[in-house]
């Protein structure tokens, strides 16, 4: 990887305006993608959580992994429910993952009844479970042995009764790196089984193998649950690029000829906006289980065909997520939520289908910069909803000032999920936007760019982008993509993209430039202005060619 060394140097100038000045800080930031991958046993809960699986795998004990539904969910299930194979391959593991719309998410007392009714001794959860109260309760009258892995907030009012609780961050704990994903998490306790069961510092043999493989998983789930892509999570997202193209899982493989071009470099975005959203797809569109048989088949044509059929569920979640956000702004912009009197979106829709309403939250989030709340009416009179905010609001905090509004609620800082009974709606709505318009001002709803440094045009060569952009990979939460400003440049083309009247491409140059959903901005733009431009730089590949392109982010006129 390449060395950001002299003033001139782009990488340098960029990781010096981000406080990479020291030496050694620096070069921990470059080397996430060669540094020894040795996760910390230290992580609260490991030792007890690994004591009672490895128990429990030497007795032949039924044990079910209890996931999520989502990507995060889905890969930490597959790796667990992999390793421990790997550990003991007659062992009896059952995964299990609940329906969306029919258990909602975490765990729900029915299904560990039917667990337990199946001769189920040991539920280990990932991705969820640390507010799980009563079902905790639940499990010890059921005569099941409980070991939580999760990575979202616990509740204010304690924590679960369990055998352990591995999660990063524990209230007390010093663990380094507390906003580790679910998949990290599962990861980190998968490895650790591997070392004791061996009685070894580094995993041997197929059992190396296996994590291997899982560590693309957990990379996966890393970067799809859109978690910090900074110290540990970095290196997991890291690792797990790097092998993606080696990976040896069938449903890897089917994958990848469906979401990269051939010799196509495998990114974060490839994975956040590619792999991410048809791994979500099978839960937001029908069942996750479609989404786990796919990371644990070893059958190539099994997961060919789960592979194309989950494309084809991300491709309906695409025109539905479209249809509900076009419904959804609207009533926000007649709701008079968008203006600065009315700083959260909040709104209920009896019609809207709960697997994308996450996808709509995020999209309101980004076009209104502002936290959003949406809700769809489920059985029995019971609104269940997603939540997302923007950086230095706590959307958790929020919705925890009425926390006794509601039938479930978790999460973390930036997204959450809840229940509440319809009669609740309306006092929930004026709570929550009261309690944004005291905390935000009206210059908090203002997207503001962050600029790394002012460049020439000529600086960004096919080299130097590359080398830039395989330094910073991956980029995500927390490491952003490099965004720069090139000032006094003059359009020498200006078009509106064949594909969609909604996307404008500026030429500058020899250098091709999308501007996403600015088509209306053509006629203001002409071929000879001379404007300043923010943008993006990478590297496009089309039919098999390779070159520079500028992801335009803001233009000003002169």
């Amino acid at each position: 990887m390449p060395e950001a060394e002299g003033e001139g140097d782009l990488l340098a100038r960029i990781l010096n305006a981000r406080g990479f000045t020291d030496a050694e800080d620096r070069d921990a930031y470059l080397g996430a993608w060669k540094a020894k991958f040795d996760p910390s046993d230290q992580l609260p809960g490991v030792a007890a959580a690994t004591d009672r699986i490895l128990r429990a795998l030497e007795q032949g004990e039924r044990i079910a992994v209890y996931g999520d539904y989502d990507a995060d969910g889905v890969t930490s299930t597959a790796i667990l429910t992999r390793v421990m194979r790997g550990i003991a391959p007659k062992a009896e593991i059952e995964p299990y993952l609940p329906h969306r719309i029919a258990e909602g998410y975490g765990l729900n007392i029915t299904a560990l009844q039917e667990l337990a009714a199946r001769g189920v001794t040991v539920v280990i959860t990932v991705d969820c479970g640390v507010t799980a109260i009563d079902q905790a309760a639940a499990c010890v009258g059921l005569g099941i042995d409980l070991i939580i892995t999760d990575h979202h907030v616990p509740g204010e009012t304690g924590l679960p009764e369990a055998v352990a609780i591995v999660h990063p961050g524990l209230p007390g704990s010093n663990y380094a790196w507390p906003e580790l994903s679910g998949s990290a998490v599962a990861y980190i306790l998968a490895r650790h089984l591997a070392c004791v069961h061996q009685g070894v510092g580094d995993p041997t043999g197929a059992l190396a193998e296996v994590l291997k493989d899982v560590l693309c998983l957990a990379g996966i789930g890393v970067i799809a649950d859109v978690v910090p892509l900074v110290g540990e999570n970095r290196k997991f997202a890291a690792k797990a690029l790097k092998m993606m193209r080696s990976c040896s899982l069938a449903g890897i493989k089917a994958m990848l000829p469906l979401c990269a071009k051939p010799g196509e470099s495998i990114s974060s975005e490839t994975v956040g906006y590619r792999i991410g959203p048809r791994l979500n797809a099978a839960g937001r569109m029908g069942h996750a289980q479609e989404a786990l048989d796919l990371l644990l088949t070893d059958s190539d044509a099994e997961a060919a065909d789960i592979a194309s059929r989950l494309s084809k569920a991300n491709q309906s979640r695409q025109i539905l997520a479209a249809e509900l956000a076009e419904q959804a702004d609207t009533m926000a912009v007649d709701a008079g939520m968008t203006s600065d009197d009315q700083r959260m979106i909040v709104l209920a829709h009896k019609d809207w289908h709960p697997g994308v309403i996450g996808i709509v939250c995020s999209r309101l989030a980004g076009l209104y910069h502002r936290p959003v709340v949406l809700l769809c009416e489920g059985e029995s009179g019971v609104l269940k909803g997603s939540a997302r905010s923007i950086a230095g609001y706590s959307i958790l905090e929020a919705l925890r000032s009425v926390e006794d509004q509601f039938e479930s609620l978790g999460g973390h800082a930036m997204a959450a999920g809840m229940s509440l009974k319809r009669e609740r709606f309306e006092d929930v709505q004026r709570s929550l936007i009261a309690h944004a318009n005291k905390k935000l001002k009206p210059e908090d709803l203002v997207t503001r760019l962050q600029i790394d440094c002012e460049v020439d045009l000529s600086e960004l060569t096919f080299e130097a982008v590359t080398q830039l952009q395989q330094a910073m990979q991956p980029t995500g939460q927390a490491n952003r993509a490099a965004c720069l400003i090139a000032r006094d440049v003059e359009i020498t083309g200006s078009n509106v993209m064949a594909k969609s009247s909604s996307h404008l491409q500026l030429t500058f140059g020899s250098f091709r430039c999308p501007w996403f959903q600015h088509g209306h901005f053509e006629s203001s733009l002409p071929r000879g202005a001379m404007v300043d431009i923010v943008f993006e730089p990478s590297i496009n590949t089309w039919q098999g060619r390779s070159t520079v392109q500028l992801l335009i982010k803001d233009v000003r006129r002169h």
